[in-house]
């Protein structure tokens, strides 16, 4: 509910991701999350929000974007389902750039949940645990209802910026219109 509010009552796509991120941790037991946005062009993914990160790892997360289809993340996109895995120190168990990383900040457990919007891929919510095991199905439940309302506010937000690039354009446009017309 409190998601939904912030969603509703702002169209700061911070604030709404801030929340998220927030509220799914501690929703699903969680010691971090994170929130990607995915960039069609460059093809990969790209960290927005994160809660309960140190500042070395959320550096760390942005000097290593991953690319659609590579670690949980990509994969999860790629299959629109959510995707754990109980315990990345497993041989075979997880294989990405962050993989090292994540277990260097102590990092055990990881779950990947797509944000898809009209069958488009938006990005993704991330959550890490320190501890081994397997997050519940019906916390799966709902956080997929949190990628769902993330994938909504992303979306609001590049829709809001179009927009205010097209009055920009508008503006700029007028203002030659009005100095031909003086001229």
């Amino acid at each position: 509910g409190e998601v939904s509010q912030a969603l509703s009552s702002t169209l700061d796509v911070e604030t709404v991701l801030d929340t998220i991120v927030s509220h799914a941790s501690q929703l699903a037991g969680a010691a971090g999350c994170s929130i990607y946005e995915y960039d069609e062009a460059a093809e990969q993914f790209e960290l927005r929000a994160t809660h309960n990160y140190s500042a070395g790892l959320v550096e760390a997360l942005r000097a290593a974007p991953l690319r659609k289809g590579e670690g949980l993340m990509g994969r999860a996109a790629e299959m629109r389902e959510p995707i754990q895995i109980p315990d990345i120190t497993q041989p075979g168990a997880y294989q990405s750039s962050v993989r090292d990383t994540l277990i260097r900040f102590g990092y055990r457990a990881l779950l990947s949940v797509p944000l898809i919007r009209e069958e488009q891929i938006i990005g993704s919510l991330s959550l890490t645990r320190k501890a081994p095991g397997e997050y519940p199905p019906e916390v799966i439940e709902v956080l997929k209802t949190f990628a769902t309302q993330s994938a909504l506010a992303i979306q609001n937000a590049r829709l809001f910026r179009e927009i205010a690039d097209k009055s920009r354009q508008l503006e700029v446009a007028s203002r030659h219109k009005s100095e031909f017309l003086a001229n």
